[in-house]
C-alpha cells in the first residue's frame, strides 16, 4: 500500500470503460471462455459488427468475475473463495470470508451485489453453479491475473494488476461518500492506517471548495 502510485490505479471512468468492453465481448449462451471456443466453431454471426473469431469473447463466468472484481473492492483471493451459499440474492449481498485472520478468528464481511452485475450473477448461479458449496469461479489466481492483464492491455493499452481495482473502488467510494468508515468496513480493514493513502487521491475534489473559500471559481 505504501508504494501505491496514482498512475498504477485506473480511474473510475477507465473501470467503467473496461466493463463496457467486457459486455461488448459477451457471447450469450456461453458459460466460459472454453465454451466460447465451441460456439465460435459452430455458428457464424456478428457481435457489434465484429465477426466471431476476430477477437476475444467472454462467457457468463468472465462477465460475473470482472463485474465483481471491478465493483466490490474485493481481493482476487476473496472472489475465488466465494461459494453459492455466500450469495444472498434477496438481500442483494455477498458474504466475503477474509483470508486474513485476526487473533486466530475467521472474519466475514458483506458486500453489495453491484447493480451492473446483478442479472448476470443471478443467471450464472441458476444455470451453472451446482450445489450450495459450489464455487463461483473454478480457476486459479494466475488465470485471474492473466484475464485482467489481457483485458486492460487490449482496452487501455497498459497491463493492470487485479489489486489496482480494489484501490480504484476505495478511491471512488471515498470521493462519493466522504466517509472513511464506510470504506474501511467494505474493504475489510481493521483500522484507518491502511486507508490514509486514499486521502491523497481525493484532493482534486477539494480544489473547487478551496477556491470558493477564497472567492474564486
Amino acid at each position: 500500500m505504501a508504494n501505491l502510485r496514482l498512475k498504477e490505479v485506473p480511474t473510475w471512468e477507465e473501470v467503467n470503460q473496461l466493463y463496457s468492453a467486457v459486455l461488448d465481448r459477451f457471447l450469450p449462451g456461453a458459460r466460459s471462455l472454453e465454451e466460447v471456443a465451441n460456439i465460435k466453431r459452430s455458428i457464424q454471426r456478428s457481435v457489434n459488427g465484429e465477426e466471431i473469431g476476430k477477437g476475444n469473447y467472454y462467457g457468463l463466468r468472465e462477465v460475473v468475475f470482472f463485474g465483481l472484481l471491478f465493483y466490490t473492492g474485493c481481493r482476487v483471493s476473496e472472489l475465488l473463495a466465494i461459494r453459492k451459499k455466500d450469495v444472498n440474492p434477496l438481500r442483494g449481498t455477498i458474504t466475503i470470508k477474509q483470508l486474513k485472520r485476526r487473533k486466530g478468528k475467521e472474519l466475514e464481511r458483506e458486500v453489495m451485489i453491484p447493480p451492473p452485475v446483478r442479472e448476470y450473477l443471478k443467471e450464472y448461479l441458476i444455470t451453472y453453479v451446482k450445489g450450495e458449496e459450489g464455487k463461483l469461479f473454478e480457476f486459479s489466481r494466475q488465470r485471474a491475473w492473466q484475464l485482467v492483464r489481457e483485458l486492460s492491455k487490449s482496452v487501455l493499452g497498459r497491463e493492470l494488476h487485479p489489486h489496482t481495482f480494489r484501490h480504484a473502488f476505495a478511491i471512488q467510494l471515498l470521493k462519493t461518500t466522504k466517509d472513511l468508515e464506510k470504506v474501511r468496513r467494505l474493504l475489510g480493514h481493521s483500522n484507518y492506517d491502511t486507508l490514509k493513502v486514499y486521502l491523497d487521491y481525493t484532493i482534486e475534489d477539494m480544489k473547487d471548495d478551496l477556491l470558493r473559500m477564497f472567492g474564486e471559481e
